[in-house]
């Protein structure tokens, strides 16, 4: 049986790795974890999003997308019975870059995102697009392609505060906490 050190995370990456990173915690470490963090959300999702040409995958992909970031930021080791918080959260720490959603943030949960992953439609009247304005709340309409742009932004912007603090600050910690669970994730459980 493998080792868990060996498991990989990304093609380059092993669980090793992190671990040994996570307990360095110098700036040749932090460095890497940036890098790692920025890869899984990159490369597992904005990129593929970008070549979309389906609305409707496109957001189901930035709910799940949505709700790993705020994991990240809130150092959640995982979701259950706290998706529509997530949502309500993240809503609230990004209207730079998603205005209005923070008021509508229970409606968008309940009937974009829970409509999306668990109907496989949106209910309540609400549609995506692919153009138009980010969010429409009178049509209640959401262009995806606007709403990927947002979502990449917002990445950037953890991205960016991971580079600018320290690891003693909240942002670090939680992020470890997710990291660290991560890893945990790679262990063959007992049966």
């Amino acid at each position: 049986m493998k080792d868990i050190n060996e498991y990989k995370l990304t093609a380059t990456v092993t669980v090793g790795q992190l671990l040994s990173w996570l307990a360095s915690k110098d700036e040749v470490a932090k460095n890497e974890i940036i890098t790692l963090i920025d890869h899984r959300f990159t490369n597992r999702y904005i990129k593929h999003l970008k070549q979309m040409d389906t609305g409707f995958l496109m957001m189901a992909i930035s709910c799940l997308t949505l709700e790993t970031l705020e994991s990240f930021k809130q150092g959640k080791k995982n979701t259950r019975g706290k998706s529509g918080r997530m949502f309500e959260v993240f809503f609230k720490t990004e209207m730079t870059h998603f205005p209005g959603f923070a008021e509508i943030h229970k409606d968008f949960y309940e009937n974009v995102r829970c409509g999306i992953l668990h109907q496989a439609e949106t209910t309540n009247a609400w549609r995506i697009l692919l153009s138009g304005q980010l969010l429409d709340t009178p049509n209640k309409t959401i262009n995806a392609k606007k709403f990927v742009e947002a979502l990449e932004k917002s990445i950037k912007h953890y991205r960016d505060r991971l580079q600018t603090e320290d690891f003693t600050s909240n942002i670090w910690k939680h992020a470890i906490v997710k990291l660290e669970d991560i890893c945990n994730n790679c262990n063959l459980k007992n049966m």
